[in-house]
């Protein structure tokens, strides 16, 4: 799931935060041979991190097998991974890199158990936020990165070394933002609006400029015979991820940053967030969602869409690769504000981190492979498979402005630089993404009013931050 939303403002206040991101349930094997065109940017990703890096040195004549484990099961970014591997095995002959992928839900319902087994991980992505990142620091199973990132230039890559701040936190685990870095992100995420151009022109739409217009495409679609958003509501994310988007339109995003990072007095239940929660409900009961999307998981919704099935699919970059196939028919734009030239807020965030496991016996090594699949010449092979990365690219040309990843590209850099990027919910809390996806699941089923759905989450935060 991710460059950071505060190039300004929220970033100060540790509204920048880390995303989900989700996938498949397959299990990768190790890494296996990149096509041309992704070796040839790999190879430039290797060629530049061997003459450029001034980080530690390992032994580089011991074989060695680093264990990696990753959420990212998707088309695009399972390829990036495993032409970066490759390119990174390519680089360093003695390092054999052993790939586990799995899907989102799983990997957060296993990792900490992973985590803790004597046969760890190396190097495995986290999740930012009170239910993973801080689990494992408060367990001593990850090892602080600071001498790292010095070395290798962490600190700025990713532009004002306060974009790291959400990947710090107390040795206790107990204070987010503050203390040790824990964990460097590959990627940025910006949620927004992926489209169908053709069923846009064959339904005579135009990209809408308010929201008020957005819902107009919706009931167009409706009546046209065409499913208006595609969905896979049973894995519960998915709703969360649109659910969020509706909230930044209703709510200031200082109020849902204060309330994801617990600040004291912070509240879910209020008439801004009730009224996203209404939107959404009016969308389920209308019918724009398809047909059943109750029972469909997204991966499966995705692959819909790609074969052309629904005019929209809500979501996070990380699909923007499963959509290749569509070629130049998809389109991507943020979801518009109440008023027109007015730039709406939307989530967004650097993705989730990778780790050092404490129990590893090539810290060093694993080092060097953060800092090889995080660099700008590794963000040319993330772009290259339709994703969005956190570094800058090596290679401007790397990416189209026309296609939907240089469209991504430009909403990200503009909500960044405009500080209108918001948290993602789920963080706000160790039980959150249960308690707050299976509340969407039962508000879009109409087994909850938006009020019941807005008090039950607040309990939630309230048993997790009491007193606050």
């Amino acid at each position: 799931m991710a460059g950071y939303r505060r190039l300004t403002a929220l970033i100060a206040v540790g509204a920048i935060l880390v995303g989900c991101v989700p996938g498949s349930s397959q299990v990768a094997s190790p890494s296996t041979a990149a096509s041309p065109v992704e070796s040839a940017a790999a190879s430039a990703a290797a060629s530049a991190v061997a003459a450029g890096s001034a980080g530690p040195s390992f032994d580089t004549s011991t074989p060695a097998t680093l264990a990696e484990w990753d959420t990212e099961t998707s088309a695009g970014p399972s390829g990036e991974m495993d032409a970066l591997n490759q390119a990174f095995h390519d680089k360093y002959p003695n390092v054999t890199i052993k790939r586990t992928s799995k899907s989102f839900d799983d990997y957060v319902a296993t990792i900490k158990l992973a985590a803790s087994a004597p046969d760890a991980p190396d190097v495995y992505q986290g999740n930012e936020g009170y239910s993973v990142d801080a689990a494992l620091v408060k367990a001593g199973l990850i090892v602080p990165l600071d001498d790292y990132a010095k070395a290798y230039g962490w600190e700025t890559r990713f532009g004002s070394p306060a974009t790291l701040d959400v990947l710090r936190w107390s040795t206790d685990g107990a204070t987010w933002t503050k203390g040790p870095l824990w964990g460097i992100a590959q990627k940025a995420e910006v949620l927004g609006v992926f489209y169908n151009k053709a069923t846009f022109q064959k339904l005579g739409l135009t990209v809408p400029t308010t929201f008020d217009e957005f819902q107009a495409t919706l009931a167009t679609a409706k009546t046209g015979g065409v499913d208006p958003i595609v969905v896979g509501g049973l894995d519960g994310w998915p709703l969360g991820h649109i659910f969020m988007m509706l909230q930044a339109l209703y709510e200031p995003p200082e109020q849902i940053t204060n309330w994801t990072f617990a600040v004291p007095g912070s509240t879910f239940d209020d008439q801004g967030t009730q009224q996203a929660a209404q939107v959404m409900q009016d969308w389920a009961k209308k019918g724009y969602f398809f047909k059943g999307f109750g029972g469909v998981g997204q991966d499966n919704a995705a692959a819909r869409f790609t074969k052309g099935d629904g005019l929209y699919f809500l979501t996070g970059p990380w699909e923007n690769g499963t959509f290749a196939p569509m070629g130049a028919n998809v389109g991507w734009f943020a979801l518009p504000g109440t008023t027109a030239g007015t730039p709406s807020p939307t989530t967004g965030s650097l993705s989730i981190p990778y780790h050092i496991s404490k129990a590893s016996k090539y810290p060093d090594i694993a080092a060097a492979y953060i800092d090889f699949i995080t660099s700008s010449q590794a963000a040319d092979v993330v772009a290259g498979k339709g994703d969005l990365p956190a570094a800058p690219l090596a290679t401007s040309t790397v990416v189209d402005p026309q296609t939907s990843l240089g469209e991504i590209i430009q909403g990200f850099n503009d909500k960044s630089k405009a500080g209108l990027l918001t948290p993602y919910l789920d963080w706000a809390s160790p039980t959150m993404g249960d308690t707050m996806f299976a509340g969407l699941q039962k508000l879009t089923a109409s087994k909850l009013t938006p009020a019941e759905f807005t008090a039950e989450v607040q309990k939630d935060w309230s048993k997790a931050h009491p007193g606050q």
